[in-house]
């Protein structure tokens, strides 16, 4: 069987599965059970140094779509506080058997606000700390910001032993981040945080949010699969032009998708909205596609797929290679139904004679197979509009 054995800034890991920053990881009893389950290392709930009475409790709320999980709730019931925070962290360390990085988080970029936890957790026993930038104010992105990032990391690294690594989010773009922290004293990043987005609204009978039980919701984290292709973006252009670590996350749910942020250049993988809809057991059920995948595609060790689609992207249009491929309709199966020239709106497809027509120049985009509801089958000279 393959090794899934990874080492991720330092931290020797037994996989690169890491629960990450969610409700399954804001109590003791929960950590436990992501190690039980497989995780190899688990980041904590956000801790930060608060006076609880200045904010509101308020209460959680989550919705489930089409669209993912809709997430709505406070800053003092989704942080945990000094106190609470680094009793976590240590009975974490205590009892759970993995390292634990602690998530630490402040309202501001004074480094006097991130200070005081970073070393209290530190002191605590985690073996890494996670910089969530979640709360602090907009533009993140701004120079005013971005210098304030830079000095904080610096102020941060130069008081602390164990590793840091700041979470990024959209609101710090990816080739952006690059070249802000390319000499940041920073041991890895993770990549992407939650989303921050309006609410679904219910247009009728009246304009408000529809997640139960908060009608005038203004704003709401959305978590899901939709992430994933935002998460590969950061986990590649960060990959490429960075010399550090990444743990990818957001959008990942299954062991094929950690696979492929894996081959986009990431060191680690992180979940959370999976075990949250599936379970602890979710995380043995990622391990176990890893582990499947690696011993059918002959790979003896999981460091052998990291960053290895790198390579197999050209770096410029010019140096694409396009098969060679036609569209091409199987008269005794097509149904006439018109969606590869309504819906399509393919210009080298047409009805003549009473039957669907494609013309010479098709290049084989592929579309009419996507649409086409006789289920048409792709081979490797030809895109098919039926089954061949």
């Amino acid at each position: 069987m393959a090794s899934l054995a990874i080492n991720f800034a330092g931290l020797a890991l037994k996989n690169p599965v890491v629960m990450a920053s969610a409700p399954p990881t804001e109590t003791v009893e929960s950590i436990m059970r992501c190690a039980e389950a497989g995780a190899a290392a688990a980041v904590t709930k956000t801790i930060a140094d608060f006076d609880e009475e200045s904010f509101p409790l308020g209460a959680r709320r989550a919705r489930i779509d089409q669209s993912g999980l809709w997430a709505l709730s406070t800053f003092r019931r989704e942080t945990l506080t000094l106190e609470s925070g680094t009793a976590l962290v240590a009975g974490a360390v205590r009892q759970a058997g993995i390292p634990i990085i602690a998530s630490v988080g402040a309202l501001t970029m004074d480094p006097e606000s991130w200070l005081p936890t970073c070393l209290a957790v530190q002191a605590a026993g985690a073996s890494m700390i996670q910089l969530d930038l979640f709360y602090v104010p907009h533009p993140r992105c701004s120079p005013k910001s971005v210098e304030q990032l830079r000095t904080l990391l610096k102020a941060l690294a130069g008081q602390l032993k164990i590793p840091l690594a700041p979470k990024l989010n959209l609101d710090l773009p990816a080739h952006y981040a690059a070249d802000v922290l390319r000499d940041a004293p920073i041991a890895a990043l993770f990549a992407i945080d939650s989303i921050r987005v309006p609410p679904p609204l219910d247009l009728v009978p009246r304009l408000s949010s529809r997640i139960a039980h908060a009608p005038n919701a203004g704003e709401c984290s959305l978590f899901g699969s939709w992430q994933k292709p935002i998460t590969l973006q950061y986990t590649r252009t960060l990959a490429e032009r960075l010399p550090m670590p990444v743990c990818a996350g957001g959008g990942l749910m299954t062991g094929l998708d950690a696979i492929e942020a894996m081959a986009l250049g990431a060191t680690t993988v992180q979940f959370a909205t999976a075990v949250i809809r599936g379970g602890f057991k979710r995380i043995t059920s990622i391990l176990g596609e890893m582990e499947k995948y690696l011993d059918s595609a002959g790979y003896a060790d999981i460091s052998q797929v990291r960053g290895m689609a790198l390579s197999h992207f050209a770096a410029d249009e010019r140096e694409i290679r396009f098969g060679n491929i036609k569209a091409k309709v199987d008269h005794d199966i097509c149904i006439m139904c018109g969606k590869c020239t309504t819906v399509v709106f393919c210009p080298d497809i047409h009805v003549a004679n009473g039957r669907i027509e494609v013309l010479d120049h098709c290049d084989g985009c592929g579309l009419c197979v996507e649409v086409c509801p006789t289920k048409p089958v792709k081979s490797l000279s030809v895109v098919s509009a039926a089954h061949d």
